[in-house]
């Protein structure tokens, strides 16, 4: 780990806070983007009985797109990244869960895919799955096309169902123009054409007084994604409470950038279905996330060494913190 942090020790502890809450919201997700349509097989069937096998066909290789092909050639190689996160200057070097199980998450989640692709006998190249992937799109956009009303709404279910948001505070838009807002432009060249390749939005925002989600994507699976990002976000709100503006700014400055949701999704998603392994089945799921949101920035970090290390452990700090509530 580096050896000089520019940040006080309250500082970074509120930064590390906020990259792990980001981790859990982008992991969220992930896992919603990855396994919604097979959720709602019959809802989708019925709208369109063809959406189905496009949409598993995309997922596979989205997944893939995450370690092989044009994300990895704009972002470099996503386990020599993860590798690297003990040199001085890494994104992620302050960060103690990360530079202690970042790698082996990554290599994991990067053989897991490699195994499904090769079940689905896909092969593991990143060109012809770039190529491969923007057909399948473009089938699933010609598909949706006159659906799109229904499919909003099925997103929306989706969500309601998972996470308990009400559906009042959902706004979610299928769109070929899903970007809306300001957002802090990115400084890097990686940045930039992440930015111009984005075909999902999502932010909390008022809305007659209320905080709610706002959403936008290009098809069916990023709205689901992005509707359970802004969701999970909101939900995460919660655990920001205590910290000062000065704080929350410093955290937002070191955590949000368009460059650092690559390496969280790529690993965010077997993070999230440790966290669904660990929660205790009787409460639900949105309150799980809340009472780990809510955390101290030290007892968070406790929470996700036990979450790899020792689920049990992770599961009682999320009833003990439920019971005191």
């Amino acid at each position: 780990m580096p050896s000089s942090d520019p940040l006080t020790t309250r500082q970074r502890q509120v930064v590390n806070k906020r990259l792990t809450l980001n981790l859990i919201i982008q992991g969220a997700a992930t896992h919603g983007h990855w396994a919604a349509h097979r959720l709602v097989d019959k809802e989708l069937t019925a709208i369109n009985p063809n959406l189905f096998a496009i949409y598993d066909e995309m997922m596979i290789r989205s997944r893939l797109g995450y370690w092989l092909g044009g994300i990895p050639s704009i972002m470099g190689n996503p386990i020599k990244f993860w590798w690297q996160i003990r040199q001085e200057g890494h994104e992620f070097g302050f960060h103690p869960f990360l530079v202690k199980h970042g790698f082996q998450i990554a290599g994991k989640t990067q053989a897991d895919v490699f195994d499904r692709c090769r079940k689905a006998k896909l092969a593991l190249n990143g060109h012809l799955n770039e190529t491969s992937g923007l057909l399948v799109y473009q089938k699933a956009i010609q598909q949706e096309v006159e659906h799109l009303e229904p499919l909003e709404e099925l997103a929306k279910n989706v969500c309601c169902d998972a996470y308990g948001i009400g559906r009042e505070l959902l706004d979610g838009k299928l769109t070929q123009t899903p970007r809306f807002g300001s957002i802090r432009e990115p400084e890097t060249w990686e940045g930039q054409t992440i930015l111009q390749c984005m075909i999902g939005w999502s932010a909390v925002v008022r809305r007659k007084g209320r905080l709610s989600v706002k959403a936008t994507a290009t098809f069916w699976p990023m709205l689901v994604h992005e509707l359970i990002k802004g969701s999970v976000e909101l939900i995460c709100l919660h655990g920001m409470n205590d910290v000062s503006e000065s704080e929350f700014q410093i955290a937002l400055e070191y955590t949000d950038h368009i460059e650092y949701e690559i390496p969280m999704l790529q690993i965010g998603g077997t993070i999230f279905q440790q966290f669904l392994l660990a929660r205790p089945r009787e409460i639900k799921l949105a309150e799980c996330i809340m009472h780990v949101s809510k955390f101290e920035p030290m007892v968070l970090e406790r929470f996700m060494f036990h979450l790899f290390e020792s689920p049990n452990q992770a599961t009682t700090m999320i009833r003990v913190a439920a019971a005191a509530s």
